[in-house]
């Protein structure tokens, strides 16, 4: 295809632009979603909570690195299922799709944690699983997802983000790009305003 690096960037920009956001089931502006989400996460930090990530391939490894970025940089204490003894050991004990919630009840979340669940279809019965007993137990989610938008991750979350793209590895790029966005909005880093580069080497820490 002619300019297909140009049509492939286009895409990633109408996705980033035509994403939907949704609290509690309504509609909300982007601005306005990542408000309430910063302020719930100013409430976990606060109040000494945790952030739970979870998901599965590329999603693992997203969840992985916010789970990192988010426990040495935000100071949020945060979790991901990547031990991979601890994550054999849950599906092979119970069952694939139980594993992420017999890990979350491990931990013993409260109303005082926040789950985060990324999800490209929205559907994988582990993440709904997750997601489920959030809502049953009064545990804030905050669920990515993307492909179609009647999904269960779209329904059942919190907070809701829909990435309107049709294929994996647009909807795996753009999410990582709002889970960032997630976590420098929270510090307070604006890309915008920088005339250095940061350095996160402990002896020449700045952000």
């Amino acid at each position: 295809m002619e300019n297909y690096s140009e049509h492939y960037l286009n895409s990633i920009e109408n996705c980033l632009k035509n994403s939907s956001y949704s609290v509690f089931g309504e509609n909300k502006k982007m601005e306005v979603f990542f408000d309430g989400l910063n302020k719930i996460v100013q409430e976990v930090s606060l109040n000494d909570g945790r952030l739970f990530f979870f998901g599965n391939g590329a999603s693992a490894a997203f969840s992985n690195h916010m789970a990192l970025d988010w426990s040495k940089n935000g100071g949020i204490v945060s979790f991901c299922l990547s031990d991979s003894a601890m994550l054999t050991a849950l599906a092979n004990d119970y069952d694939y799709d139980s594993c992420f919630l017999e890990f979350l009840k491990i931990h013993k979340p409260s109303s005082n944690d926040l789950v985060i669940t990324t999800s490209s279809s929205g559907n994988s019965k582990n993440i709904v699983n997750v997601l489920e007993f959030c809502k049953i137990n009064d545990i804030k989610s905050f669920g990515l997802s993307g492909l179609n938008k009647e999904n269960r991750t779209e329904q059942i979350s919190d907070f809701s983000l829909f990435v309107p793209a049709k294929t994996y590895g647009m909807v795996e790029c753009i999410h990582q790009i709002f889970h960032h966005l997630m976590l420098d909005k929270f510090m307070k880093i604006n890309e915008w305003e920088k005339s250095e580069s940061q350095n996160m080497d402990a002896k020449n820490f700045k952000l």
